[in-house]
């Protein structure tokens, strides 16, 4: 009886072992890939002098080109590993493209496709507005009640922050008490300064107050890291170790959230992208689209889908500069049946400063993301129907 029950239990772990799930179909959101700061008034902030760019304020760098180029490689030879692709140039009815129109997105973009497929015709898609409806996360709903639980729930994730050792930490790298602004404004304490939210239609949600100061100096650092500035440069050398980077990042986690990462707000920004991803990937059905915006999309996506909580190893941001949100229907070739398989994919922080190639034998970091109204079948993934009843349900709400 016992080698009769070892004997089944062998055939069944070696027809799991067999399953194949099969690549299908991919969508790629992406964050746009290193640029330059895009607050122009950092001088008012410290007497600190500040490192000089050569590109314009917010615009795509010379590194940041290289690094999403990287990206563009590896997601080629990928998706041939797993023969979505071959090596022929895929055709505008298989491959979609589509880019917000600021610099730093269109030029990403262009490094992803000219250096993943060379010599290929990809179009890139982009509106001729000047901002793009899809891609910027502005407030749609016109009701009052809106705008009061929106700022209600903003201000309660905002009372809910304890930062004053951060802020003390950024003080000192800044020389804060002896800055423009402090002198100019007598604003001099971020512990006590006031911090104050903006809700209204037609405009990105926003803060005014230490919290944003502290986000656009930390945003700065981040980049000097990214573009691989001489380490006595990136935060004028006192940011020496992961547990003083990890503090003042708090300071820039703690406003994308306020601003971004409450559901209410997050499904009104978000609904739009939302919708557009749907469209492509279960109308359009394009077997491969790269959709190239901001990490305001991408947080306002992870919000929306209901992400369950997840660390990214080897990074110091929530939203890495080109990390990408990747969405694969796979397909059990065993059963016949679809499933979900959502990762975030991103450079580590010493693959983008050190500006290390990527391949197949050093790939960028996948980190395998969990949807909360998806349920998780035996194999680890989430039916496909389920994931498309899930985002039909948020665009048609």
């Amino acid at each position: 009886m016992f080698i009769k029950i070892l004997l089944v239990s062998m055939l069944v772990l070696e027809g799991y072992c067999e399953r194949r799930f099969k690549l299908e179909q991919v969508l790629i959101l992406s964050r746009h890939n290193v640029r330059t700061p895009l607050s122009k008034n950092l001088f008012e902030f410290t007497p600190k002098k500040w490192p000089k760019w050569k590109e314009k304020s917010g615009y795509l760098t010379a590194k940041g080109a290289l690094l999403e180029g990287y990206m563009g490689e590896y997601f080629a030879s990928w998706l041939q590993k797993e023969e979505l692709l071959n090596k022929d140039c895929p055709s505008d009815d298989s491959f979609f493209v589509y880019a917000n129109t600021a610099q730093r997105t269109l030029a990403s973009a262009e490094a992803f496709i000219s250096k993943g497929f060379p010599d290929c015709n990809i179009t890139i898609h982009h509106t001729s507005e000047n901002k793009d409806p899809i891609f910027n996360p502005v407030i749609h709903n016109n009701s009052a009640m809106f705008k009061l639980e929106a700022s209600e729930q903003m201000k309660a994730l905002l009372k809910s922050l304890n930062l004053n050792t951060s802020y003390e930490d950024l003080e000192d790298i800044l020389d804060y008490k002896q800055s423009n602004y402090c002198m100019n404004e007598k604003k001099c304490d971020f512990t006590k300064d006031m911090n104050k939210i903006f809700v209204n239609v037609g405009f990105k949600p926003n803060l005014e107050g230490p919290l944003k100061i502290s986000k656009s100096v930390i945003d700065s650092f981040i980049m000097e890291n990214y573009e691989g500035l001489p380490s006595k440069e990136v935060a004028w050398g006192l940011l020496k170790n992961e547990q003083q980077w990890d503090l003042v990042l708090d300071l820039s986690k703690g406003y994308h959230n306020v601003i971004f990462n409450t559901s209410l707000v997050a499904r009104d920004l978000a609904r739009p992208l939302l919708k557009y991803i749907s469209h492509t990937m279960f109308e359009k059905q394009y077997k491969i689209a790269l959709l190239m915006g901001h990490d305001a999309n991408i947080y306002t996506v992870l919000k929306s889908l209901d992400v369950k909580p997840f660390s990214l190893k080897n990074q110091y941001e929530m939203t890495p500069a080109g990390g990408k949100l990747v969405f694969q229907k796979l397909l059990d070739e065993n059963s016949g049946c679809f499933y979900l398989k959502l990762d975030y994919v991103y450079q580590c922080t010493d693959q983008m400063r050190e500006g290390k190639k990527l391949s197949l034998d050093n790939p960028p970091e996948f980190t395998p993301l969990q949807l909360e109204g998806c349920q998780l079948e035996d194999n680890g993934f989430c039916l496909w129907n389920d994931f498309v009843n899930l985002l039909y349900g948020l665009v048609d709400n």
